[in-house]
């Protein structure tokens, strides 16, 4: 086994750990569908964490010829399975059926932490591209890794629904944007 696929190992554990708490959170959103009002920002919120998730376990790729490693890299790695699985921690409240969850209350109570933390995931992936390659990613990921983090900038400096909504339409915007990505082959 290579360094790579060890390392790979161990953040597939972690990524996975928020995948399946995401997924998690979202069926029992369904299981108690009577007793949540829904909110499209929030809604936005949970595809946004869902891709992201996906992107950056696929952006490891990139490093799979790199050697030797050092234990910064590898933490610069990992911290970003760590950041996400608490944005989705933060994401969806646990639910039952005594209770209502208005997901636009919730997610206005959470939505400085889940905002800091999704820019600490940008912030993370570019030091470790940094820390591996010596370089800054000026690719179409890392030019959509930027426009982003500035959308992210807004909402976590503001509590206004107005800057929230465009927030969410332009993270939108930039989730359409990346998915013209999926085409390209892996390797």
């Amino acid at each position: 086994m290579s360094v790579f696929e060890f390392l790979l190992a161990l953040y597939v554990i972690i990524a996975g750990l928020g995948l399946s708490l995401l997924v998690r959170s979202v069926g029992q959103m369904i299981e108690y569908r009577d007793g949540v009002r829904l909110y499209w920002v929030h809604t936005v919120w949970l595809l946004l964490i869902f891709v992201v998730h996906v992107v950056t376990w696929y952006a490891l790729w990139r490093f799979r010829s790199h050697a030797p490693w050092t234990l910064l890299q590898v933490l610069l790695l990992l911290l970003m399975p760590i950041l996400l699985y608490l944005v989705s921690h933060l994401a969806v409240p646990e639910l039952s059926d005594e209770t209502t969850r208005d997901m636009r209350a919730y997610y206005y109570r959470h939505s400085t932490w889940m905002h800091a933390l999704m820019l600490g995931v940008i912030f993370a992936g570019s030091a470790a591209q940094i820390g591996i390659e010596g370089r800054m990613d000026l690719s179409r990921g890392g030019l959509l890794r930027s426009a982003a983090a500035a959308c992210l900038i807004s909402g976590l400096f503001s509590r206004r629904p107005t800057v929230h909504a465009v927030e969410a339409v332009l993270l939108l915007a930039v989730i359409v944007v990346g998915a013209s990505f999926l085409l390209a082959p892996i390797g």
